[in-house]
């Protein structure tokens, strides 16, 4: 059951290539032990797929899991080398990840903010370099 809204924001630098994507939602979150877990549904434009995305937060990591047509696990510890992957219909893709910055804060307001910025490598090429925002009402 819903208890919060997320505001996401994603830069991708692939190259000379820049893309934005923002979007509000509504999710669940909550803190069990020393861990929060936010969960929220995201719909694709364009086909209206649905993929169910999961954040564990620690103090010192994030596993992101993405679960639809592309399923990704990622964990993130801030300037720490991880591994992680992604499923596609076309195959599974194994990938390194550099986390050059981590940030999960409550604010004033009450809100959560969580920042993430990251290289993605799949193989030995460079994918992109990633900059994740969420603000959590």
């Amino acid at each position: 059951m819903p208890n919060s809204k997320i505001k996401l924001t994603m830069q991708i630098k692939q190259d000379e290539d820049h893309f934005e994507t923002t979007y509000e939602t509504d999710a669940t979150f909550h803190k069990k032990d020393d861990t929060f877990f936010l969960f929220f549904d995201e719909v694709s434009e364009d086909d209206l797929e649905i993929t169910k995305c999961r954040f564990e937060i620690t103090d010192q990591s994030l596993r992101l899991r993405r679960n639809g047509p592309i399923v990704i696990d990622q964990t993130h510890i801030e300037n720490q080398e991880t591994k992680g992957y992604i499923k596609t219909p076309f195959g599974y893709v194994d990938t390194r990840l550099k986390t050059s910055k981590l940030s999960f804060n409550k604010q004033l307001s009450g809100s959560y903010r969580l920042e993430l910025n990251y290289d993605l490598y799949t193989g030995l090429e460079h994918t992109g370099n990633y900059f994740l925002t969420i603000m959590i009402t």
